[in-house]
């Protein structure tokens, strides 16, 4: 295809192309190459791409360079390896009826990790779906199973030690179960985590704890499980553990 074209009719016809095409173009041929390396092409795109850029743009701007660096799609970067495991922590779960102690356990991170190994006949689909997922899903069976009138407040407390550094942190401090999802059975909780002042610019990311339940009569419920979630920011292992990772830990 060498010089089947005039010059002039390439030059009047690539400033009207989009960024993809013209890169497309620049393979075609020498000829074609080497008239789209012209920035005055590119410029044209970032143009229409960018507009205020062309107004005062910086200087020895390079327009190719430029659209060829923002316009690629980013990459989907994969979370290296966390430095921490589910066998480093631990979780202190306490929970009150209004004033009475009624659950206090120290659950190794694996364990709650595990997760439910059988869930009861009679869950709502809801549920039943929600533990099906592939999200990474930290839950507890309770047993033996709490039977719990539905009037009274009923507030959680968690503490997480972390055995590799002898450290602890708070992940939900007294937060009181004051929504009650119906047509999933479960009852939530939550408070912001607490982060180190070496992430000053992590905030407003929730720690939720779910009692998963089966209804006993008009008034009382029958918690089965316990489930803790941090569906804000983090589902997957690595995510999680990168996010207890980066916790105010003392």
């Amino acid at each position: 295809m060498e010089n089947e074209f005039p010059d002039e009719v390439l030059k009047s016809v690539f400033p009207l192309l989009d960024g993809k095409d013209l890169v497309f173009c620049m393979l075609v041929c020498r000829q074609w190459r080497e008239i789209a390396k012209d920035d005055y092409f590119w410029k044209c795109i970032c143009s229409r791409k960018w507009p205020s850029i062309c107004k005062q743009p910086p200087v020895d701007a390079n327009y190719k360079k430029l659209y060829l660096t923002f316009s690629k799609p980013q990459k989907i970067q994969r979370l290296p390896v966390p430095r921490l495991t589910f066998d480093d922590l631990v979780f202190y779960i306490d929970m009150w009826l209004e004033e009475s102690l009624i659950f206090s356990q120290a659950i190794a991170g694996c364990t709650l990790r595990a997760g439910l190994q059988c869930a009861p006949h009679g869950i709502p689909d809801i549920l039943a779906a929600h533990l099906r997922s592939l999200d990474c899903i930290l839950m507890l069976e309770v047993e033996p199973k709490l039977s719990i009138p539905t009037g009274p407040a009923i507030t959680v407390s968690v503490l997480a030690h972390r055995k590799d550094s002898n450290k602890m942190a708070c992940i939900i401090n007294k937060s009181t179960f004051d929504y009650i999802d119906g047509s999933a059975a479960r009852a939530l909780a939550y408070e912001y985590l607490r982060f180190s002042p070496r992430h000053p610019f992590i905030s407003d990311i929730r720690a939720w704890m779910s009692l998963l339940f089966l209804y006993k009569g008009a008034s009382v419920i029958e918690v089965f499980g316990i489930e803790i979630d941090f569906c804000d920011a983090a589902r997957s292992e690595t995510e999680i553990l990168w996010l207890l990772d980066m916790l105010d830990w003392k």
